[in-house]
C-alpha cells in the first residue's frame, strides 16, 4: 500500500511507516512542496496513495480527481502537537488498523480516537 506525505507532516514520519511495510513518499521529495492540493491529489491518483496531511482541504471529496479512490488520512491534533506525537499517532494507526479499511475513505486522526468514513468505493 502506498502513502504520499504532505508537507505539514514530519520529515521523521517516513521512516516508521517504511518499517510497518508500505511503501512511502514524501511531497517535498518529489517536487511538489509549495504546490496547490490539485497537484497533490494528483500526484497521489496516479500512484494510488493515500494521503497523510494536516490540510483539511484534503477532505473535501468534491476536489478529489476522477478515479482517486486510495483516501485520505487528516490529522486533526492540534497546533502545539509534536512531531513524535503526530507519528505515534499514525504509526498505531496503521499498525491497528487493516490498511484495506482506509481504502476510498476519509479517515480523521483525533487525540483518543480515528474514524473512517468510506466515500469512494474501490473497484
Amino acid at each position: 500500500m502506498n502513502l504520499l506525505i504532505d508537507e505539514d507532516m514530519p520529515r521523521s514520519l517516513a521512516p516508521p511507516v517504511r518499517a510497518l511495510g508500505f511503501s512511502v513518499q514524501d511531497v517535498r521529495d518529489i517536487g511538489l512542496r509549495g504546490h496547490w492540493d490539485n497537484e497533490v491529489l494528483e500526484a497521489a491518483a496516479v500512484a494510488d496513495s493515500i494521503i497523510v496531511t494536516r490540510d483539511r482541504g484534503f477532505t473535501v471529496e468534491a476536489e478529489w480527481p476522477f478515479g482517486f479512490t486510495a483516501g485520505v488520512v487528516f490529522v486533526n491534533l492540534p497546533d502545539g502537537s509534536t512531531a513524535s506525537e503526530i507519528n505515534a499517532k499514525i504509526v498505531r494507526l496503521l499498525s491497528k488498523r487493516s490498511p484495506e479499511s482506509l481504502l476510498g475513505a476519509i479517515t480523521v486522526v483525533e487525540r483518543r480516537r480515528a474514524l473512517s468514513r468510506i466515500v469512494r468505493r474501490r473497484n
